[in-house]
C-alpha cells in the first residue's frame, strides 16, 4: 500500500508539472513591427558590414555594432551604403534583403530590456519567429544565418550567444518555424541579473553568382516560461494522488468481499 501510494505520487507529479506548463506572451520586449510607423535605421557599411559574415557574426561584432544603440531595428548592406534595406509589408512581415553582387546584407532587432524583476516569475524563455517565401524562387543559394545574443543586466558591453546559430541556404530556410529555448537551469546569469536580447539575421558574404534576394521573416514572439504556484503544484498532485490511493482501497474491498 505505501509503495503504490508513492508511485502514484511520483506519476501525479509528472503530470502535475505538464498540466501547469504555462506560456506567457512577452511580446511588449520586441520592438513594434508595423508598416508606415516602424522606421528600420540603416547601419553603413563601415560599421555594420562586421555583421555580414558566413556562419553568422561574431559576438565581438555583435557588441560593436550594436551594443550602443537604443532598441530597435536595423539593416544594411554592402552595397554602397545605398541599397535597399530591409523593408515592413502590410502583414506585420520584414523583408530581410540581401545585397547584390560582391555583398551581403543583415537586419538586426535590438529588443526592450527584461528586467531580473520580470525574469523571476519565469522558468524559461522561447524566442520565435517564423521564415516565409523568397522574392526570387530561382536563386535559392544564398547563405542565410539567425543567431540570438543577449547582454547581462542590459548592458551592451558584454555579448554572449544565446543557443547556437541556424544556418542554411535560402532555398532551405524558407517557409519554416525557428526558435530558441532559453532555460533558467542553462542560463541563471541571464535570469538573475535580466538582460537585452539581440536578433542577427544575417546573409554570408556573397560572390558574384548570387542576385538580389529578399527572404519574408513575421510572427516574431517572445514567451516566458510561468513558475508554477507551490500550492497549485502540491493540491493537483495530492489529489491525483489521493485519487489513486482510494481507487487501491476500493479494489482491496472487493477483493475481501469476493473471497
Amino acid at each position: 500500500m505505501k509503495t503504490s501510494f508513492f508511485l502514484a505520487l511520483s506519476t501525479a507529479a509528472v503530470l502535475s508539472a505538464h498540466a501547469a506548463e504555462i506560456w506567457s506572451s512577452l511580446d511588449g520586449t520586441i520592438p513594434e513591427l508595423k508598416m508606415g510607423t516602424t522606421t528600420i535605421s540603416r547601419i553603413s557599411y563601415s560599421s555594420g558590414g562586421a555583421l555580414i559574415a558566413n556562419g553568422g557574426p561574431s559576438a565581438s561584432a555583435v557588441q560593436s555594432v550594436l551594443g550602443s544603440l537604443d532598441a530597435g531595428w536595423y539593416s544594411g548592406n554592402k552595397n554602397n551604403n545605398n541599397g535597399t534595406l530591409a523593408s515592413v509589408t502590410e502583414d506585420g512581415a520584414t523583408k530581410l534583403i540581401s545585397a547584390s553582387g560582391a555583398g551581403g546584407g543583415f537586419t538586426a532587432v535590438k529588443f526592450n530590456e527584461l528586467s531580473a524583476n520580470t525574469l523571476s516569475g519565469y522558468e524559461a524563455l522561447r524566442i520565435s519567429f517564423d521564415t516565409g517565401g523568397l522574392s526570387n524562387t530561382s536563386k535559392t543559394g544564398q547563405p542565410q544565418n539567425f543567431s540570438l545574443w543577449y547582454s547581462l543586466g542590459g548592458e551592451g558591453d558584454s555579448l554572449l550567444q544565446a543557443g547556437s546559430t541556424i544556418s542554411g541556404l535560402a532555398g532551405s530556410v524558407a517557409n519554416k518555424p525557428y526558435s530558441w529555448t532559453i532555460s533558467k537551469e542553462e542560463y541563471s546569469s541571464l535570469f538573475d541579473q535580466g538582460a537585452t536580447f539581440y536578433l542577427v539575421l544575417n546573409t554570408g558574404v556573397l560572390d558574384t553568382s548570387y542576385t538580389y534576394q529578399e527572404l519574408a521573416v513575421n510572427n516574431f514572439s517572445v514567451e516566458g516560461l510561468a513558475v508554477p504556484e507551490p500550492s497549485s503544484s502540491m493540491a493537483a498532485l495530492f489529489g491525483i494522488g489521493a485519487c489513486c490511493l482510494r481507487r487501491k482501497r476500493k479494489a482491496h474491498a472487493a477483493k475481501n468481499a469476493a473471497s
